[in-house]
């Protein structure tokens, strides 16, 4: 026969065992993190490390557009961005196309004169991709965004409009380098005279260097990769 003063006693054992082992617990815990602790310091020598992260300084795209159609590229957007964070800063834009090659309806347009119910089907913009500019009259163009490089620019076989994702002028050599024996001609277009001019290797021609802002025609003979730094 049990008696009330034993139960007592061994419910108040229980606890006892309970708190003595987790008691024994937070000693092996705290023995280990000393361990590890010491360990770190065998490592690093009681070295204490700071990092300071240092914002990546903006960059910006400035453009000048010329009344009537301008070929141009924003090296500026660091990744796909909506539309309006581009064309917000367009005052005079009548319209702008952009040319996706290997899409079974390749061109893609915005034009803010139409109605409201009109459906735009340029939606995002890529730095990595050319824009055909139809502008009212001419205006300097300034966007901040940032720098990412380099750039792999994906080319299907036949004609691709691009951009020129880098903030470098160089010579055509040292641009298509990467891409060198896999293309026939490059076409860029001047938007003052609105006129094309081209560069055929290996012979050089008036498209001498390639330039930030400006946007290409390359026409590859097989699927490539561009990659601009």
């Amino acid at each position: 026969m049990r008696t009330p003063g034993k139960d007592n006693y061994d419910h108040k054992l229980g606890e006892i065992v309970i708190i003595l082992g987790i008691f024994s617990l937070l000693i092996m815990t705290i023995i280990n993190l000393d361990q590890t602790s010491s360990s770190i310091k065998d490592i690093t020598g009681n070295a204490v490390s700071r990092v300071n992260i240092t914002p990546a300084p903006p960059v910006f795209c400035n453009l000048t557009l010329e009344p009537g159609w301008n070929l141009v590229s924003f090296m500026c957007i660091i990744y796909e961005v909506d539309r309006i964070n581009v064309i917000e800063n367009i005052t005079q834009l009548r319209s702008i196309f952009e040319y996706q090659e290997g899409s079974s309806d390749p061109w893609k347009s915005y034009n803010p004169s139409l109605p409201s119910w009109v459906v735009h089907d340029l939606e995002k913009m890529k730095r990595v991709e050319g824009y055909w500019i139809d502008a009212e009259s001419s205006e300097q163009v300034v966007i901040q965004g940032g720098l990412r490089v380099p750039t792999n620019v994906p080319l299907e076989q036949g004609w691709n409009l691009v951009g020129y994702p880098t903030n470098k002028t160089k010579t055509v050599n040292e641009s298509f380098a990467s891409i060198a024996g896999n293309f026939t001609e490059v076409r860029a277009f001047n938007r003052t005279t609105k006129g094309y001019y081209n560069y055929i290797p290996p012979a050089t021609g008036p498209l001498n260097q390639t330039v930030p802002g400006e946007g290409y025609w390359i026409n590859v003979t097989q699927n490539e990769v561009w990659i601009v730094d």
